[in-house]
């Protein structure tokens, strides 16, 4: 019987291992947390399937000074990552040549486009009715500065063939009322959608997953050693033996990865999100709100606000201003926001300088060892496309997308 051992029971993970489950073949799920319990239970909930355009754009450089500046801004970068990560910002602000943001732009919107569609699939395949509320994202802007530069950057949406209506702020807050009269405008995603309780989502997946004959150990990897075609497992208490490993682990991929012989430029953008459980307002869809980063999302407990980024290190301890941050910016655009928000959370997107995953299987071990992880951003839009993409290679079949773009070795320039 095939062993397929997944590591990270996020909610790639999750999907992954769900589409590996065959008859013949025993998967494994292993995860220090319980599953779904980290970053994947903390995000804005938004299936992004609009999503074209990478995190480093044409005029980065020359907004990042007063990005870093701004202590209510998107943007927050601690002095220690800046020493640790310095080839990996490098490398990022070199993605924003126009060509490279073009490329990325293609790869994003591959994996992203058909989102709902490939959930649509996976849920189905396991009789899980879909849980997503589609109703659109819309992308506010409270200066006309700010829509003036998305309107310009909309076009990588119209080269990818993106539906999408501009709005003025009259025609947004008709969609919206609770959005402030001073809206500039905005950009209207109609096949985006959100779900309500992101962890709930991934109880469901692993509650089948389970039910399906699944194993799951919770546990820490310590380490990973190749001992002939298979891959032993090592810290836990069966180190089990794979016959197929399937690396999902997050932001924790890169020193797995290493340890198979590939270094990655694999960094954690810290995300935060708090939760006003009365907020004294509606919203019926995800309101992304791009000039201050982060995304209010109507969910089952309240509105949760999610987003900014702060680059440090996964051991470095929360920065909860920035949550607070959330609810003081959230008013600028929602002013009828009550309360000062409950529960802040802290979670880890793995990200690439090009905003891409690493997907696809090790070049050097092409049928045993198989990766899906730095998702940035998007892991939950592109959790269920990635799963279907791992799932064909691991049987030996051509998967549903090309996927050279996300191979483990290709180039970060440094210019």
């Amino acid at each position: 019987m095939t062993q397929r051992v997944v590591i990270g029971a996020g909610v790639v993970g999750l999907a992954t291992a769900l589409a590996l489950q065959r008859p013949g073949v025993t998967v494994t799920l292993i995860d220090r947390l319980a599953p779904g319990s980290g970053t994947s239970s903390g995000n804005a909930g938004i299936i992004a399937a609009g999503s074209v355009h990478p995190e480093s754009m044409p005029g980065l450089l020359a907004n990042l000074p007063s990005m870093l500046l701004n202590p209510q801004g998107p943007l927050r970068l601690r002095p220690s990552f800046l020493l640790k990560q310095l080839p990996w910002l490098v490398r990022f602000l070199a993605q924003a040549r126009p060509v490279r943001v073009e490329a990325a732009s293609v790869a994003i919107s591959a994996l992203s486009k058909p989102a709902l569609r490939y959930w649509d699939g996976l849920l189905q395949q396991v009789g899980l009715p879909s849980p997503f509320t589609r109703k659109g994202l819309l992308y506010a802007f409270g200066s006309h500065r700010g829509f003036t530069a998305a309107l310009r950057h909309n076009v990588y949406r119209t080269r990818r063939g993106i539906p999408f209506e501009i709005l003025d702020g009259p025609a947004a807050r008709a969609l919206e009322p609770a959005l402030a009269p001073s809206l500039a405008g905005a950009i209207y995603a109609p096949e985006a959608a959100h779900h309500p309780w992101p962890q709930t989502l991934s109880d469901q997946l692993f509650e089948r997953f389970r039910a399906r004959g699944g194993h799951f150990v919770r546990g820490s990897v310590a380490a990973l050693a190749r001992e002939g075609r298979q891959v032993r497992v090592n810290g836990l208490g069966a180190q089990p033996l794979a016959d197929q490993l399937f690396l999902c682990a997050g932001a924790y991929s890169a020193t797995l990865a290493k340890q198979l012989g590939w270094a990655v430029p694999l960094a954690s953008e810290r995300g935060y999100h708090i939760l006003h459980p009365d907020p004294g307002l509606r919203l019926t869809r995800t309101v992304l709100f791009p000039e201050l980063g982060f995304a209010a999302t109507p969910m089952a407990e309240g509105l949760r606000l999610a987003g900014t980024v702060e680059l440090a290190s996964l051991e470095a301890p929360p920065a909860w201003g920035r949550a607070k941050v959330l609810s003081h910016n959230a008013r600028k655009m929602l002013p009828a926001l009550k309360g000062p928000g409950v529960r802040p959370w802290l979670g880890f997107r793995p990200s690439l300088p090009d905003s891409l995953p690493v997907l696809g299987a090790a070049p050097d071990a092409p049928q045993g060892i198989f990766f899906a992880f730095g998702h940035g951003h998007l892991g939950l839009t592109q959790a269920a496309v990635s799963a279907a993409c791992l799932a064909a290679l691991a049987e030996g079949e051509t998967p549903p997308l090309e996927l050279a773009s996300y191979r483990i070795n290709r180039p970060f320039p440094l210019l």
